[in-house]
């Protein structure tokens, strides 16, 4: 009878998933047990992250693959190529293993009497990793999803995001389709957020630049938000300051450069970088997808209102154009030519919203990281960061002396 697969029980964060799904009432084991579930066992992103899909039905196994929702080329390929070999019965072909679900999952039943199955994904390692589960009926209809963590600074994020959507579905927006909060709760040291679900998303997403829907949708929040959540730029400045003066002391000396040179930057044109409503943080085409004639949007946990003016277009345009343009010069020219082409941002105020857009994740990245004594942060993504934050800086040095074309 096949083990689990080498390195997936031994991984810390599985093992800390795993006491996730037992908070829920289940039990996961490397071996067969009466009345448990098989489930394969698929590696993400070079082990940083793990899938546990059911292997029957069919039907169940295959949309599990919906937690999977890669950009790139071959990860693309790869799920296709999966999807298929399910309607074959050859999953065994490209799955790391087997692991065994049993017992009883406590909140099933938020997500109704036909959601019998459940795929889980561990989350991707670090500070703030969540176990995924993903609900489904026998036919394979997606029911819901929910987000399970015991770590206190996600209970954080799960409650900003259950605030979020119920705030969002009280405005009743006409551009897009958001998640319904089902369940949010604490218990034992445990935070579950619940969402239902509108159907099974696409097989494979595509990565193209946003399109009159995401316009639209960007468009509506802001101007439906603007009330609440827009902010002047003298304010967002002070809170990105309080916010590297809050690490600076675990910054390395040339990050705490890279910052102050940056804010020194844009407190030359506040008014520029001012928020026109609530963002939602990680807007990209990961966390979005077509349904008939409207966007659905999820994951708004880093929802809120200390973001630049044009940070969810931005981070929306760096997904994409990240994957043709991978070298931070290439990649900041290609943001700015698309910002002022498609979008009629004048050049300099889209430049000064890109470096904003890279300050502000920049610093996300660093604050959600850990303290370890004596130890620079270091976060992952921080390297293209800096190299980001440095070719907008040289750009913006060059435009300077050349005139004034940039702040």
């Amino acid at each position: 009878m096949a083990a689990g697969p080498r390195g997936f029980f031994s991984d810390p964060h599985v093992r800390a998933a795993v006491r996730e799904m037992e908070a829920l009432g289940l039990h996961v084991s490397e071996r067969a047990r009466p009345g448990c579930e098989p489930c394969g066992v698929l590696a993400g992103r070079a082990n940083a992250r793990w899938f546990l899909m059911p292997l029957r039905p069919r039907a169940v196994c295959a949309s599990s693959l919906a937690l999977i929702q890669p950009l790139r080329f071959t990860p693309r390929l790869f799920k296709r190529l999966a999807s298929a070999s399910i309607r074959f019965g050859l999953s065994g072909l490209w799955l790391r293993g087997r692991a065994y679900v049993s017992g009883i999952n406590r909140i099933a039943a938020v997500f109704g009497s036909g959601a019998v199955h459940a795929a889980f994904m561990t989350g991707t390692a670090g500070p703030h990793r969540k176990l995924v589960m993903q609900c489904m009926d026998g036919d394979g209809s997606v029911r819901g999803y929910a987000k399970v963590s015991r770590t206190p600074d996600v209970h954080a994020l799960l409650a900003n995001e259950a605030a979020t959507l119920r705030a969002l579905h009280a405005l009743d927006l006409q551009s897009a389709l958001i998640p319904r909060v089902l369940l949010h709760e604490v218990r034992d040291g445990t935070a579950v957020l619940a969402t239902d679900a509108i159907g099974t998303p696409p097989r494979v997403p595509r990565a193209f630049l946003p399109d009159a829907l995401h316009r639209a949708f960007l468009d509506e929040l802001a101007q439906r938000t603007a009330p609440t959540w827009s902010r002047d730029g003298d304010p967002l400045l002070q809170t990105w300051h309080a916010q590297v003066q809050g690490v600076a002391g675990r910054l390395s000396d040339g990050w705490r450069e890279r910052f102050r040179r940056v804010l020194h930057v844009l407190s030359q044109q506040p008014g520029a970088i001012a928020s026109r409503g609530l963002a939602h943080g990680d807007f990209t085409p990961v966390n979005t997808f077509r349904h008939r004639d409207r966007l659905y949007v999820f994951d708004w946990e880093y929802a809120g209102g200390d973001y630049p003016a044009d940070f969810d277009l931005i981070r929306y345009l760096v997904a994409v154009m990240r994957l043709e343009s991978p070298q931070p010069a290439q990649l900041a020219t290609a943001v700015l030519d698309a910002l002022t082409r498609e979008f009629d941002r004048e050049e300099r105020e889209a430049r000064l919203r890109l470096i904003a857009y890279a300050c502000v994740y920049a610093l996300r990245g660093a604050c959600r990281q850990p303290a370890f004594p004596g130890t620079a942060l270091k976060w992952t993504g921080g390297r293209d960061d800096a190299l980001l934050l440095d070719a907008l800086l040289a750009e913006s040095r060059r435009g300077h002396a050349a005139g004034g074309a940039s702040p």
